[in-house]
């Protein structure tokens, strides 16, 4: 039976043996490895609390929810949102569609975000790491996917936990820091803005890793780490927590990389000199990034 969040104790959501937290510690933020959880007993994440969020999110911009259909393939673009079908009407027809939703920060709900407080207490204990200090921005997202539908290949710039919930998939993830999977100028046109800047390698089809995930199975997913999905014949149910680094010099050191390319010189890669990366990072990735914020908050006044 479901558990919900509300009960008199609190439910451990993730196992408290040593290997548990050995396997944690060792590989956080750094290596995917798979984890057990708890989150397919919490009713919080069953179908008929979700249509009920999903009535929520399309009243309230703010949850930036996103829905779409179509048959993509791994090396192609995602779909596009149907003009004639509403979020809850997505989320309905899941199951007899190829539709794929986003419930995006969910944790802007109050018995969410009491979810989000849980998840992060325990993965701080089992990972060694003061989440909630050294990371920041703590994201609930939820996804929900019609049978045999594929997630293209892209990546993420956060650190992210994918717990199964309902159905059955596969995960298909590539090593970062391989230069034949990402290159310099990848990487830096990804952290200026070019979500698309990832190319697929057809050899790469296996991945370096592959996951498959069934409710109580969950990944984790470093940060940039390339990855793609395929959904089993089933109605897949996933939860991701994802988390940013309070520093992350590398993200500064990789957009001023990339000006400092297009002016004909050879910038030196981030992680090999740290003190030329904080230095990048406080000058040109703090201007940047303040540019950014000001662009973001025009368009959202004006429209433009």
């Amino acid at each position: 039976m479901a558990t919900a969040i509300h009960s008199a104790a609190a439910p451990v959501v993730f196992p408290r043996d040593t290997e548990t937290g050995q396997l944690f510690a060792a590989n956080f933020d750094h290596r995917p490895f798979e984890f057990r959880h708890a989150l397919n007993t919490m009713d919080l994440f069953q179908m008929p609390a979700l249509l009920k969020l999903a009535e929520r999110c399309m009243k309230k911009r703010q949850h930036k929810s996103h829905y779409e259909s179509g048959e993509p393939v791994v090396n192609g673009y995602f779909g596009s949102k149907p003009a004639d079908m509403t979020l809850v009407q997505a989320l309905e027809r899941i199951g007899e569609s190829r539709n794929w939703i986003i419930l995006k920060r969910i944790h802007e709900e109050p018995e969410y975000r009491a979810a989000l407080e849980l998840f992060i207490s325990e993965l701080s204990e089992l990972t060694g790491a003061d989440l909630r200090r050294r990371y920041c921005d703590p994201i609930l997202t939820i996804f929900i996917t019609s049978p045999n539908r594929i997630t293209p290949y892209h990546l993420d710039g956060e650190a992210n936990f994918l717990a199964q919930v309902q159905g059955t998939k596969s995960v298909f993830l590539y090593n970062a820091h391989d230069p034949k999977i990402l290159t310099q100028e990848e990487m830096e046109r990804y952290w200026t803005g070019n979500l698309l800047a990832p190319r697929w390698h057809d050899e790469l089809l296996e991945g370096h890793w592959r996951y498959e995930l069934s409710p109580g199975v969950g990944v984790f997913n470093p940060a940039t780490f390339p990855h793609w999905v395929k959904n089993n014949d089933n109605v897949s149910v996933s939860v991701s927590i994802n988390f940013k680094r309070v520093r992350n010099d590398a993200i500064g050191a990789y957009r001023a990389n990339y000006f400092a390319r297009k002016i004909g010189l050879h910038p030196t890669v981030p992680g090999q000199r740290p003190g030329a990366d904080r230095l990048k990072n406080l000058t040109f990735g703090k201007l940047y990034e303040g540019a950014y914020a000001a662009r973001t908050a025009l368009r959202s006044r004006f429209g433009i």
